[in-house]
């Protein structure tokens, strides 16, 4: 297309030439201006096709492209950011709900357990222990535990109450969480604990 362009361009000069002279001398000028004036047109059009304008019109496409993307990831960044904030605000509101809640609850059971014993909370573990305090409540465990066989009605009672709290925890806090209730005596011995309605560990037998 450059080599048409320079053709272009010097049948465009000679055209030129041409018709000015066959204006001075009356020739054919009507003609050789008819030619001049298509061969300008040649030229511009093979100019236009040259590489450079080319190149322009894909960097220019290039650049409208990449703008857009770069639009577009910034928005998507911007969303990911708003999300992640949202996230981390509905899971702080959370925790505190739970906290509350875990609050509530180990209050109210501390007044129920006042009699028995103390009862703490370990929110990491999600565990409530009770451990037995009261010198009357302390002697029967001990005896139960001695001959499990002649306290069968005993235990079962104890088994029920604890799984029953243990689901009330599960509908009114979260499930996951477990009671127990220590052994006599010691700091960390489990005699029987509930998570979530069921039993994990019985030590009575």
């Amino acid at each position: 297309m450059l080599f048409v362009a320079i053709i272009g361009l010097i049948v465009f000069l000679l055209a030129i030439f041409s018709v000015m002279y066959a204006r001075q001398t009356g020739g054919g000028w009507k003609f050789l201006t008819f030619i001049a004036v298509l061969s300008l047109i040649v030229t511009g059009f093979a100019t236009y096709k040259l590489p450079f304008w080319s190149f322009n019109k894909t960097a220019s496409s290039e650049s409208s492209s990449t703008a857009t993307s770069t639009s577009a990831s910034s928005s998507s960044a911007k969303l990911d950011s708003s999300s992640a904030v949202f996230n981390e605000g509905s899971q702080k509101k959370a925790a505190a709900t739970t906290k509350l809640k875990e609050d509530s609850i180990l209050k109210q059971l501390k007044t129920n357990y006042k009699d028995m014993g103390t009862i703490t909370l370990d929110r990491t573990s999600k565990t409530f222990t009770v451990t037995p305090t009261n010198a009357k409540y302390v002697k029967s465990l001990k005896i139960i535990k001695k001959y499990p066989s002649k306290n069968t009605k005993a235990i079962t009672t104890i088994t029920d109450n604890l799984e029953s709290l243990s689901t009330s925890l599960k509908k009114n806090l979260a499930s996951g969480y477990t009671i127990r209730l220590l052994e006599p005596g010691t700091t960390d011995t489990t005699l029987i604990s509930v998570k979530d309605g069921k039993v994990v560990t019985n030590n009575f037998k």
